[in-house]
């Protein structure tokens, strides 16, 4: 009887890290595949939220959100996201759904957040002076949120959000 028991509770556990293991990755996957339409290390604008917008989890009607799937395996990806007052931020989130990053406003050092995302397998070459987020993994999203005060700001807002750009170096 206590060899069964203790037989169950290594496979409970072994099951347990493997789901704590694997569920992150499947459900960033799961993510990175609902935005198929939108080129890889390329924003993609969200609409905003609405009460049955899914597409972000628990979206907030007063962000506007933009999206890009990265994929810095053989390049560095240099991101340049405009400032929209009173609020945006730029964060990244690796395979696993860790969030490895955010800059807000407050942190961006001027008129824009700039920044150079590598991954573990990324050339570093011509690097130097740049503001180098480092990924824990190659493949990832970037999410930036701009808070949008009153729907006569968002044409505004969304004009400025549209020139965000990233580019492989």
């Amino acid at each position: 009887m206590t060899r069964w028991l203790l037989g169950v509770l290594l496979g409970a556990a072994v099951v347990h890290l493997a789901a704590v293991a694997a569920l992150p990755r499947l459900v960033m996957r799961a993510a990175m595949s609902r935005m198929q339409q939108a080129p890889v290390n390329a924003f993609a604008q969200a609409p905003l939220a609405t009460e049955k917008a899914r597409g972000i989890v628990r979206p907030s009607p007063d962000l506007a959100y933009s999206i890009l799937v990265f994929d810095v395996n053989q390049r560095a990806l240099a991101v340049s996201v405009p400032l929209t007052p009173p609020y945006t931020s730029l964060s990244g989130f690796a395979l696993n759904t860790d969030n490895f990053f955010a800059i807000n406003d407050l942190t961006a050092e001027g008129s824009e957040i700039s920044v150079v995302v590598v991954g573990p397998n990324t050339p570093r070459d011509g690097l130097a002076g740049a503001r180098v987020i480092e990924s824990p993994s190659d493949r990832g999203i970037l999410l930036v949120r701009r808070v949008v005060p009153s729907t006569a700001a968002l044409a505004e807002i969304d004009a400025v959000r549209r020139r965000a750009s990233a580019e492989l170096r």
